[in-house]
């Protein structure tokens, strides 16, 4: 499920099968409890009135804060992941909260397609797919291990769906499954990596694939992995091409390349030679595909900008002030309309909070903020 990303000032938007964010958590909390992640998938879900939202809020344990975990548009609205359900808004007006479970509602995501809005619930791990129908679970497929189950580890890192013209694609367990309608995973080659490699990433440019991969088992050691990406055409796989980022947390396609974001703020583009690390405004918190195919990236403390082959172009200002201290930021858009989230890290004694938790929406160069609570009582 997970995302919880850190670096230098803030954090970001989407995971690249890491653990971060406020979901991961409570995702590792319950993940160790057993060794095997238990899909019981059963939880029907049910769509509740703004009220439920301050009673959800008001009902988190004492060393749970409420926040945020990955916004997206579909449909004519926007979704919002949180730790009490999933948020719906039109507009600026919160309409309903998604909600499976009485408590523990942590959702992760929401990803969309060109058809259905896809999340996964962290209490049971089980995918949920909404269309015009209403909600289906949708199971995550049969561990490709000798285990027969999902390890810890592979649910703290987490799942995430991405998806181009050909359909979803779901990235987890160091493996990538692409979508077979209406109920089936099928799992994906991976091109040849050493020994306990695996796949983190993967994104699509002109008909082309684009995999990123962990080289090797890192986990636990002093030092920082290494990562690779390759390419898939027609002929098979690529080489490897150095992926000169510490860690990564994003990787999308739009309609001038792919484009992958690190931990440390670092933005780069994977062309066919090599990657190109960008020069950017300011350490990168967040990256989004606009509704015109071009790359939106929030930068912090410097704004919100998008990316043309001629350079860098400021649409909006950050909308917190100078003293801001560190978050995990999230970003989206549709049609000239930008979604901004960020939830507060905590501090290293825990005591108090960083950074600011709140939701804006901005349309016509303007920024809104929506207090949630606020919101749900009106």
């Amino acid at each position: 499920m997970g995302r919880i990303f850190s670096w230098i000032g803030t954090v970001l938007s989407v995971p690249v099968g890491l653990c971060f964010g406020v979901a991961c958590l409570l995702t590792v909390a319950s993940a160790s409890c057993g060794e095997a992640a238990d899909q019981q998938g059963t939880a029907v879900g049910k769509t509740q009135p703004q009220p439920e939202i301050i009673k959800r809020i008001a009902s988190l344990s004492g060393y749970a804060r409420f926040g945020f975990s990955g916004l997206a548009f579909g449909a004519g609205r926007l979704y919002v992941a949180t730790n009490i359900g999933l948020i719906e808004l039109q507009g600026t007006s919160i309409k309903s909260l998604h909600t499976w479970y009485p408590s523990d509602d942590v959702v992760e995501g929401p990803w969309f397609d060109e058809t259905s809005l896809w999340i996964q619930h962290v209490h049971d791990g089980v995918l949920r797919r909404l269309d015009d129908a209403g909600w289906h679970p949708v199971a995550l497929p049969p561990p490709p291990n000798a285990y027969g189950y999902y390890t810890r580890r592979d649910m703290a890192e987490g799942f995430h769906v991405t998806s181009d013209s050909t359909g979803p694609r779901l990235i987890g367990a160091d493996h990538v499954w692409a979508w077979k309608p209406p109920d089936r995973w099928s799992i994906e080659s991976s091109p040849a990596a050493p020994e306990y490699s695996g796949s983190v990433g993967v994104a699509f440019f002109r008909g082309r694939e684009a995999r990123i991969m962990r080289l090797g088992s890192c986990f636990g050691g002093p030092l920082p992995c290494d990562y690779a990406y390759y390419w898939r055409g027609g002929d098979g796989w690529s080489e490897a091409r150095t992926l000169p980022l510490a860690r990564p947390r994003q990787v999308l396609g739009t309609a001038d390349g792919i484009f992958a974001r690190g931990d440390k703020g670092e933005l780069v583009r994977l062309d066919d030679i090599g990657a190109v690390v960008l020069e950017t405004p300011g350490p990168c918190e967040a990256i989004a595909r606009t509704s015109v195919d071009k790359l939106t990236a929030s930068f912090v403390g410097a704004g919100i900008f998008t990316l043309s082959p001629e350079g860098w172009t400021k649409v909006l200002a950050s909308p917190y002030g100078p003293s801001e201290g560190e978050h995990w930021a999230y970003l989206a858009e549709k049609d000239g309309v930008i979604a901004y989230a960020t939830t507060s890290m905590p501090t290293h004694d825990g005591k108090r909070e960083a950074g600011t938790t709140a939701l804006w929406v901005a349309e016509a160069g303007n920024w809104t903020r929506i207090d949630v609570e606020q919101a749900a009582k009106n």
